[in-house]
């Protein structure tokens, strides 16, 4: 796995806070912190919008039907 490095700015009392935030629930430090935030959010984001679009799908809303040719050329030309 590659990793990136960012820079990330933000107020004092923030930091100041995530830093006890995070030595107090055992964090080793504060990017460790940060990435598990992160990491939740886009999960938890991304499994919720999946959830919600196979909740349309069963109930039929915003599904296209097609049949085999119609879906490959749909999918092709997205």
């Amino acid at each position: 796995m590659t990793l990136k490095q960012i820079s990330l700015s933000m107020p004092n009392n923030l930091f100041e806070a995530s830093q006890e935030f995070s030595s107090d629930f055992g964090y080793k430090n504060i990017q460790e912190f940060i990435l598990e935030l992160i990491r939740q959010k886009v999960f938890i984001e991304r499994f919720e919008r999946y959830s919600e679009i196979e909740a349309q799908m069963k109930g039929g809303k915003n599904v296209k039907k097609f049949n085999q040719a119609k879906a490959v050329d749909y999918l092709e030309n997205l």
